[in-house]
């Protein structure tokens, strides 16, 4: 199979190069000196060792060759940012812009705004009175009302900005992936010149395209009309965002958006469909057939083009018969389209095309022949194979195109909903009518139009059976689970092993052979261990707020409900945070989010210099001064030492994580800064180095409103710990860091004396604290160990 190992070969080198700062040059050079080191080891070896292993020697210098020349193609695909005429050069600028340029491709109409890729040919600085050419793609937003077309040369004016880089979601990289460094978030635009640019036969089909959705609605009412335009036509903006909830939450988006998944499943319903009609040789090649006209039908685009490719090549892959053929040509056709575009490795629609391919070519007949075997035990073997026909077609190619694309899924979209597999069968069945018919109707209209409305009545009881059915599911007790954002090794592990379960079965049969049933069963046992571990760990939807038993000092680790993990100080002992962050991280996912050095003294951050390592911290937000304890100057060393990266806080600093978590800094001094931590209606403050004239500012508390805990400051000393102040913020609970038998006689008497009226928690007695909420509800579970 060596076309599979040249094309991982190839995207490879693409990955690397997107790391690498080398240009094609150095690329070149490195490919040639390699390639050189290769071919005078081969000459330096006898001659009978070198036919002895020439085909895998020739397979070595393929992949050396297929990697470098990835690496090549990958930055020989990337503008020149040196050119003083590239478009990202102007970014930023506080002027308006004015830039002329041609639409580059088919304007994406939203509610509000319309998305234009603009090949740019000129700006203009008004205030500054210049102007020049220039080149290089912009994403450009202009009003909804713009009256815009492919290849249209157009104007438009606006401030040109860099795309944002935010938390949830990174803009920047996603339009980098697109070829655009720039935007304009806000345009005025105007009409120049109709069809100026762009290809010919585009312009003919992306004008028919707009025909065709205008009389989608003429032949169609609403919402049903909408989800026909998505799905006939791509165009998906006109669905309410009811039916778009619906359809996203059982799992069925696919349906609407033309993906590869999409395709991919329509690929091999129509070749099942046209092989009953024809032979399988003609059903094979009118499905293809028809997808390629679909294809033109919704666009070209180059998403659709890719989940067309490999959507006719999951039908060729079933007619040839074998896996290996089928997986060959997915893989050379990955292969062609890489070499076209270099960025396609991080397109979604190209990962769901083919992982649903893949998972058509290698399960969709093994599934099907499991089905046969099960039903021949209770059933004839004719009508087993009857019934096996229309249970393959709705059920089972669903399930193999799932299996496939699930990790991808969850990857990108951070959800999973067990609806999916509900609801998919259910309205399955009606998507080939839905698409052959109204294709149909929608062709006879353009023709005449009272023909097509004829035609669109067949198939539009089929459309309000899928919303109906899709609104139906949406409504059961079944909701979709997020997910915290899954690491790429994961995905890879899922593959890895599902490889290993497709295809290396006798290398299975040989090691159980050779196991013993106790060998079996502890191994089991571990795996079961293991799982409870990792599913004990894993996040659940809630926000836990643990105040760590750390002795003298203190150590807040928080976890986000999607999995975002923040440590607030750590305490005065390595061990004593090592193991007690260790039983509450996933074992093999103990990356950090955020380090946050509330308080740099001793006894709170000691703790930290021999966990760097240990629970690596992506980022450092440094409260207070960094030198005012060896301790603080040596952890500040150490993490400049390992290129972790620290940003000193300021005064009203917000974090806020993707899932609502927020973390405020209400107060800082040299001595640290004071945080308020928010979730919901879930408020705690952790009052670290908090001077009197801050809370004098606050009138005691007074303009800080109650909150749901309230951390006792310096481990509880009296005169840090006001009865006004505690009495105006009115906790559900304080929190007590302070360990046994503190050697300063904390905490004070006359303090806990005080606070007999409020529930108090104490590491020292309670041992670690655990607060759990929903935003609106609060548990308090803690745990002494022995």
């Amino acid at each position: 199979m060596p076309v599979i190992w040249v094309t991982l070969s190839f995207f490879g080198g693409v990955l690397v190069s997107d790391q690498l700062s080398w240009d094609v040059f150095n690329w070149l050079v490195a490919g040639v000196v390699c390639s050189g080191l290769f071919l005078i080891g081969l000459v330096l070896l006898k001659s009978g060792q070198r036919e002895k292993n020439l085909r895998l020697r020739a397979l070595i210098a393929a992949l050396v060759g297929a990697f470098f020349l990835g690496g090549m193609r990958y930055q020989a695909s990337l503008p020149d940012f040196q050119d003083p005429d590239y478009i990202l050069g102007f970014a930023g600028q506080e002027n308006k812009l004015t830039i002329t340029g041609v639409v580059a491709a088919y304007p994406d109409a939203r509610d509000q705004i319309i998305n234009l890729r603009l090949e740019t040919e000129l700006l203009e600085d008004k205030n500054a009175g210049s102007g020049s050419g220039v080149n290089g793609l912009i994403l450009v937003k202009v009003p909804a009302e713009s009256q815009v077309s492919y290849g249209d040369r157009i104007q438009v004016t606006g401030y040109l900005k860099l795309p944002p880089e935010e938390e949830d979601f990174n803009y920047r990289a996603y339009l980098k992936r697109q070829e655009i460094y720039a935007f304009i978030p806000q345009a005025e635009v105007k009409f120049l010149e109709a069809d100026a640019g762009g290809n010919h036969l585009l312009r003919v089909v992306y004008k028919l395209r707009t025909q065709a959705l205008n009389r989608v609605y003429q032949l169609w009412p609403d919402p049903e009309a909408s989800l026909l335009a998505g799905i006939l036509l791509g165009i998906e903006t006109g669905i309410s965002d009811q039916v778009q909830k619906a359809f996203r939450e059982t799992g069925t988006t696919h349906i609407i958006a033309i993906s590869g998944f999409n395709i991919t499943i329509i690929a091999g319903l129509f070749s099942r469909l046209f092989s009953r009609l024809l032979n399988p040789r003609q059903g094979a090649l009118a499905a293809g057939l028809g997808i390629c006209l679909y294809t033109m039908l919704v666009g070209a685009d180059a998403a659709v083009l890719r989940a067309a490719v490999m959507g006719v090549l999951s039908i060729f892959a079933r007619q040839i018969g074998r896996r290996q053929h089928g997986i060959n040509a997915a893989a050379l056709a990955s292969l062609i389209m890489a070499l076209i575009n270099p960025h396609i490795p991080w397109d979604i629609s190209f990962q769901l095309s083919l992982s649903a391919t893949l998972g058509l070519i290698l399960y969709a007949d093994p599934l099907s022949g499991w089905f046969v075997n099960i039903c021949s035990r209770v059933l004839p073997a004719e009508k087993a194979q009857r019934l096996a026909g229309p249970v393959s077609e709705y059920v089972l190619l669903t399930f193999a195109a799932q299996l496939t694309t699930l990790p991808v899924m969850i990857y990108h979209f951070k959800s999973f909903s067990l609806n999916t597999f509900l609801t998919n069968p259910a309205i399955l069945p009606v998507q080939p009518p839905i698409m052959l018919v109204g294709g149909g109707a929608l062709l006879l209209s353009m023709i005449w139009l009272p023909l097509g409305k004829a035609a669109a009545l067949l198939v539009y009881p089929f459309v309000l059976y899928s919303i109906r059915v899709v609104e139906w599911f949406s409504q059961l007790p079944i909701r979709p689970s997020q997910i915290a954002p899954l690491s790429l090794m994961w995905v890879f592990v899922f593959y890895a092993l599902l490889g290993i379960l497709t295809f290396g079965r006798p290398l299975i049969l040989y090691f159980s052979s050779q196991l013993s049933w106790s060998a079996v069963a502890g191994g089991l046992l571990v795996l079961i261990l293991l799982i409870w571990r990792m599913v004990f760990s894993a996040p659940d939807g809630f926000f836990h707020f643990y105040l760590l038993d750390v002795g003298t000092g203190n150590a807040v680790y928080l976890q986000s409900p999607l999995g975002s993990r923040i440590i607030i100080n750590g305490g005065p002992s390595t061990k004593q945070l090592s193991d007690l962050l260790g039983r509450r991280m996933p074992p093999f996912q103990r990356e950090v989010d955020y380090w946050i050095i509330a308080s740099p003294q001793e006894q709170d951050l000691d703790a930290l210099a021999g966990n760097i390592l240990r629970f690596r911290p992506q980022n450092v937000l440094w409260l207070g001064g960094d030198s005012i304890c060896w301790e603080a100057e040596n952890l500040r060393v150490l993490l400049h030492d390992y290129q972790i990266p620290i940003s000193y806080g300021d005064l009203g600093q917000v974090m806020i994580t993707t899932d609502g978590l927020r973390i405020s800094v209400l107060a800082l001094s040299q001595l640290g800064g004071t945080l308020l931590v928010e979730y919901g209606d879930f408020r705690a403050l952790l009052p670290f180095g908090l001077q009197q004239e801050s809370r004098e500012k606050w009138r005691l508390g007074q303009d800080l409103g109650e909150m749901s805990a309230l951390l006792l400051a310096d481990n509880g000393y009296q005169s840090s710990n006001p009865s006004r102040w505690i009495e105006n913020l009115r906790p559900q609970m304080a929190l007590l860091s302070v360990g046994i038998k503190n050697s300063q006689g904390l905490p004070n008497r006359g303090l806990m004396d005080r606070l007999g009226g409020y529930s108090l928690l104490r590491t020292d007695q309670h041992g670690v604290i655990q607060l759990i909420t929903d935003g609106d509800k609060l548990w308090v579970q803690v745990e002494r160990l022995p």
